[in-house]
């Protein structure tokens, strides 16, 4: 028996265990990746998964890789709830936890080398003005459109593109001057 959840108009929306089939690998590789226990990664999932079924209505529209998207900022939100529930947590900023990749069979050359970009790219993006640096997170990380980047911080989006396009004109200014060379 499929348990169906309703979209807003009440007309049947995607099969829950569909979404979870669809999701559950990715959704707890980052909680894994997050919190490093298999115990604490599976919970996460789970309060995921419960908080996705709960506020079905609000999500009802979303499909697709937007909702994959949605799945995985859920779980890692719960994360970082659960991290500052037990207070064992060393200072760093949550939102900057670096995440075990999606590959499952990763060599462990190839991760090294991407926590040295990793690291480099967050300490530039450090020494970005705060209005790019936004964009920047609001874009590549979040994933958000142009659109949506500009209704978020209330500005247009012609001022939107213009300050993506400043941040990563700077961005390449400073790896430059960090040794980074383009390929």
């Amino acid at each position: 028996m499929l348990f169906w959840l309703k979209a807003g108009d009440g007309k049947p929306g995607v099969p829950f265990q569909q979404i979870y089939e669809e999701n559950y690998k990715q959704m707890y590789h980052v909680a894994f990746g997050i919190l490093k226990s298999p115990a604490e990664a599976e919970n996460a999932v789970q309060e995921a998964f419960f908080s996705i079924a709960r506020n079905y209505r609000t999500y009802s529209g979303i499909c697709g890789r937007k909702l994959t998207a949605l799945c995985i900022t859920i779980v890692r939100n719960k994360c970082i709830d659960e991290i500052r529930r037990q207070e064992h947590f060393d200072g760093k900023d949550p939102e900057e936890l670096v995440l075990c990749s999606m590959d499952a069979d990763i060599q462990p050359e190839a991760h090294m080398q991407r926590r040295e970009q990793k690291e480099l790219l967050q300490r530039v993006m450090s020494r970005l003005p705060e209005t790019l640096y936004t964009v920047l997170v609001l874009k590549y990380y979040q994933e958000f459109s142009i659109r949506e980047i500009a209704k978020q911080l209330e500005l247009s989006e012609k001022t939107v593109e213009m300050r993506l396009y400043r941040a990563k004109k700077k961005m390449r200014e400073l790896l430059e001057q960090e040794g980074y060379e383009r390929d």
